[in-house]
């Protein structure tokens, strides 16, 4: 009976130690649970993405936008480059002309 009463005691003594060592784990997890700040930082980092989705939103728009008007200015360059050459062509041509009429004019006054 000393001996059931001894390892009774031993049992005893083991369930206190594992109660400490249990008890201080809970306080450990209660400390760190309290000051876990995971929560407020992911609201923190859903806001940024939030506020970045915005801004490429915004600037996908802007883009598009220029990429219109980028091809706008563009038809309207070639519009121009055309309008250029015919109006090069045609002063070519009244230049032709002038010369033609102005050695008209030299003949006719070298004739009197």
């Amino acid at each position: 009976m000393i001996t059931q009463l001894k390892l009774l005691e031993q049992t005893i003594a083991e369930l206190k130690e594992r109660y400490h060592i249990t008890a201080t784990e809970l306080i450990s997890l209660k400390n760190k649970v309290s000051q876990d700040t995971t929560a407020h930082q992911l609201h923190a980092l859903q806001a940024e993405l939030k506020t970045a989705k915005e801004a490429i939103a915004t600037l996908t728009a802007a883009n598009t936008n220029l990429e219109k008007e980028n091809t706008e200015l563009h038809e309207q360059n070639q519009a121009l480059l055309i309008q250029n050459t015919e109006l090069t062509e045609k002063n070519s041509l009244a230049i032709s002309r002038a010369e033609v009429i102005q050695n008209w004019l030299a003949k006719i006054d070298r004739a009197d």
